[in-house]
């Protein structure tokens, strides 16, 4: 008599490292990504808004209502197998211009300095009644009028104007 217990655990066990090993931690950098030492040759009053364009490229963006006011902004995801992606780290890199095009001020900041926006759960009332489904399949069954007729009693196709 033979003894499969111990293949058939051992078979299970070798199919679970297989399906473990391709879970690994997977890991997504997104937004700004600057050249290493880029970032560290901005100098406030010495560079233009052409020359940082240059050094590190265009923004991620730009303040709505400040155009002088630029944002660079990189985040870094990771999740491992099918679980949701958590941010290990956010950089923002706020470049401010003066109103002669120089730099004027340059602020980091990172994931500590994140802050959660709570959504608005507000709904707009509207006036007038609520029709179920059937009403507003039904509703319109008897309102049908036909084509409305034009001067004469020959709801027909138009003429050339004549009448004659």
């Amino acid at each position: 008599m033979r003894r499969t217990a111990p293949l058939a655990l051992a078979g299970a066990l070798a199919l679970s490292a297989l399906a473990l090993g391709g879970c690994e931690n997977t890991v997504y950098q997104r937004g700004f990504a600057a050249t290493p030492g880029s970032v560290e040759k901005l100098e406030v009053g010495a560079q233009s808004r052409e020359d940082v364009v240059r050094l590190i490229g265009s923004p991620s963006a730009v303040a709505t209502f400040n155009p002088n006011i630029w944002y660079y902004i990189s985040e870094t995801q990771e999740y491992w197998a099918y679980t949701k992606p958590k941010v290990s780290s956010q950089t923002v890199i706020q470049v401010t211009f003066s109103e002669a095009g120089r730099i004027e001020a340059i602020k980091n900041y990172d994931l500590k300095d994140a802050q959660n926006i709570q959504m608005v759960q507000r709904i707009t009332p509207t006036s007038g009644k609520e029709l179920t489904i059937l009403e507003q399949v039904l509703g319109n069954v008897g309102r049908f009028t036909g084509p409305k007729q034009q001067g004469g009693s020959n709801p027909g196709a138009p003429t050339s104007g004549s009448g004659t």
